[in-house]
């Protein structure tokens, strides 16, 4: 063969070689693609790689931390003008009671502040072969304090519980406010009364931990479907280990009521609402506004006593048609029923609560978040009022009273059913003073007095519970020994344990 069809045969086959190498580089990079975006069959994949190491885990809570804010305050003290009309928060005084039950290795409470100082240690009950219960009391008069409890056991009956109260007869406070404190979370819900002239709505948010957040503030009205504009503007920045106010009042002005959430995305956070009322320069009552808990089709809010004047507060995100009865006395009525726009909160005025009346029972097709306003009348035109939200059962649940404090615990029944429960007192040391096998009959309740148990009990706990909701109505002699009302709720606090399933699975980007 002569060079030049020599010379043309390598050319050609260079030629194809290019080609191929195209090709094969072509196809290379398609496949790589395809492989990005498509999951290969189980078959062709390695059963005992990464989807088989995927694990779950059942983890529990063995740390839990609550806020207790401090006593009830006017949201602007300052002076102006002439000396009778300076507001006062008058001769207002404050007590605060701690508690943990149960399997609890540490239970402390001190500041929200970083330093840790001025911490108190909750002390075991001096008592053989009683309940392990820990306890330590204060006053709320010198600012928001944190409760840090630390379980040895995840367990039902295990966990804590606190609580604040204030009380005046003199000034802009007269009467009597209380709250529970709260657990720490990324979202937290409120249902407020109005917004009318004269009228103050405090939210306080504190932040426990060590990193800054920043919230959102969501409002529904009752004047229109859907969240509203605030003049105030709906963010929140909270500081680590600080408190951030915003008054909703002046963001919503002249609703008859208020759905309020609060949502945190970097760390959570804990919040009430201080609602203070005043008609001119007269002092209409002030109280906590407590987190709601979760919506449900069938609940009771306590605390009521005959002649007290009860608005009714209700949300659904879904047009609801509701029921709403007394419990207690000479039977439950003809119920009070009324229409929910869906995202629009409704007030329902229900009038004076009949004599021997304790409680309502609130029916609905549809799940709905409700809440009331108890309001009791004085002397002068006095008035004090509560605001009693719908707290779902627990198996074991947890009241403290603090000092100079009494009360009636009420306890529901909203089940068409027979339900029990054991109620179980302990005086201030955190000794067992009594208990009391409850059986309570279908939509009935049962009120009990706190001295029933005698003048040193203290602490309160539900065990064995099938499904009762409760509460305490507040009583002060100080008030009440004025001729003023006092007119103050106490909702339980849960010693459940908070569990939540894991899945962890290995990630081959990560290195080890």
């Amino acid at each position: 063969m002569s060079e030049a069809p020599r010379r043309i045969s390598r050319g050609a086959g260079r030629v194809r070689r290019v080609i191929l190498a195209v090709i094969t580089t072509v196809l290379l990079v398609a496949l790589f693609a395809a492989l990005s975006v498509f999951q290969l069959a189980p078959q062709w994949t390695d059963s005992t790689g990464v989807a088989a190491s995927s694990r779950g885990y059942n983890v529990s809570q063995r740390q839990v931390t609550s806020y207790c804010p401090a006593r009830m305050a006017l949201s602007d003290d300052a002076t102006y003008g002439d000396s009778e009309y300076h507001v006062s928060q008058g001769n207002i005084a404050s007590a605060a009671r701690y508690a943990a039950f149960g399997a609890v290795y540490q239970s402390s409470v001190g500041p929200l502040n970083a330093d840790g100082g001025d911490e108190t240690s909750l002390e075991d009950a001096d008592a053989q072969g009683q309940a392990d219960v820990k306890v330590a009391a204060g006053d709320a008069d010198h600012g928001a304090r944190l409760v840090d409890t630390r379980l040895l056991q995840a367990q039902s009956g295990t966990g804590s519980a606190a609580a604040i109260a204030a009380w005046a007869t003199k000034g802009d406070l007269k009467g009597m406010s209380a709250a529970s404190c709260v657990p720490t979370g990324l979202k937290q819900s409120f249902l407020l009364p109005d917004t009318a002239t004269g009228t103050t709505q405090q939210l306080v948010v504190a932040n426990p931990s060590a990193k800054a957040t920043s919230l959102r503030v969501d409002v529904w009205g009752s004047k229109q479907t859907g969240t509203m504009t605030l003049s105030t503007g709906r963010t929140l920045n909270v500081a680590a280990y600080g408190q951030s106010t915003l008054d909703l009042a002046a963001g919503a002005p002249d609703q008859d009521a208020l759905f309020v959430t609060v949502s945190s995305q970097e760390a959570p956070i804990a919040a009430v609402v201080r609602v203070v009322h005043m008609d001119g320069l007269t002092s209409k009552g002030s109280d906590f506004a407590m987190p709601l808990g979760s919506s449900t089709k069938t609940t009771t809010l306590d605390g009521i006593s005959a002649g007290d004047s009860v608005a009714l507060l209700a949300f659904s995100k879904e047009n609801a048609t509701f029921e709403a009865s007394w419990m207690g006395g000479s039977g439950r009525g003809k119920p009070r029923t009324a229409q929910l726009t869906a995202g629009k909160v409704s007030t329902i005025d229900l009038g004076k609560a009949p004599k021997g009346a304790s409680a309502l029972l609130i029916s609905s097709d549809t799940a709905l978040q409700v809440a009331a306003k108890i309001t009791g009348s004085g002397h002068d035109d006095s008035e004090d009022f509560a605001l009693v939200n719908a707290v779902p059962a627990a198996a074991s649940s947890a009241i403290v009273l603090p000092d100079k404090v009494g009360g009636d615990i009420i306890v529901g029944n909203p089940s068409d059913g027979l339900r029990k429960a054991t109620l179980t007192a302990y005086d201030a040391d955190g000794r067992h003073v009594g208990d009391n096998a409850l059986k309570i009959d279908a939509h009935g309740v049962a009120r009990l007095g706190s001295k029933d148990y005698g003048d040193n009990a203290r602490l309160f706990v539900l065990d064995d519970n099938a499904g009762l909701q409760w509460g305490v109505r507040l009583s002060q002699d100080d008030v009440r020994n004025a001729d003023l009302p006092d007119v103050a709720w106490l909702g339980p606090q849960p010693l459940e344990p908070r569990h939540a399933r894991v899945r962890a699975v290995p990630n081959l980007l990560t290195v080890r």
